[in-house]
């Protein structure tokens, strides 16, 4: 039976060798039977917002973050964030996800938002995410909307969070077949 995963993260298993997903955390933001498709909260660029955002639209960007690589596939520019007056997709009871450059523009110059602005987007085809969990190249978790915007790298300690939660709730069942894999 489906189950979909919107709303929750991957975390890149410490085993998983594709150099696009090597410790990260995904954001999974659409998934149903035939696709999936979420963005990278941990790959910061070298590329600050206000030095975008002045390239693409000319407006002065109150925004002192990075650009974050979203994943491979090319897309538009994709903002999470939690302005109760610009619009976009809920993601969850706090964030929402827009691409409308309209929406963009506002988000660029409103002080008091979160906002983290993404490059590239992350996408699987009919079964892939779900193959891919069952060989263990994820885990799945929840995670917060503050985690979510925070700039700090948290791959580490959601992967030590999960492997807490899973001790705690006797899910020695998940636990790796092989010791050395811890």
């Amino acid at each position: 039976m489906f189950e979909s995963l919107a709303g929750k993260c991957l975390l890149a298993s410490p085993f998983l060798e594709d150099p696009h997903f090597f410790r990260t955390i995904v954001l999974v933001l659409q998934h149903t039977e035939s696709e999936c498709f979420g963005l990278i909260l941990n790959r910061p660029t070298e590329f600050r917002l206000e030095k975008v955002v002045s390239m693409i639209c000319e407006l002065e960007c109150v925004h002192d973050a990075p650009l974050y690589y979203g994943g491979p596939v090319d897309g538009p520019l994709i903002a999470l964030h939690n302005s109760l007056t610009v619009g976009g997709h809920r993601c969850n009871d706090d964030l929402y996800v827009t691409s409308d450059q309209d929406e963009l523009k506002k988000l660029f110059v409103e002080k008091d938002s979160g906002l983290k602005l993404f490059d590239g987007f992350s996408g699987w085809g009919t079964g892939q995410l779900e193959s891919e969990v069952r060989t263990g190249s994820w885990l799945i978790s929840e995670i917060t909307s503050e985690q979510i915007l925070d700039p700090v790298d948290l791959w580490e300690s959601m992967v030590k969070q999960l492997g807490n939660t899973i001790l705690q709730e006797g899910g020695f069942d998940r636990l790796p077949a092989d010791p050395s894999w811890n």
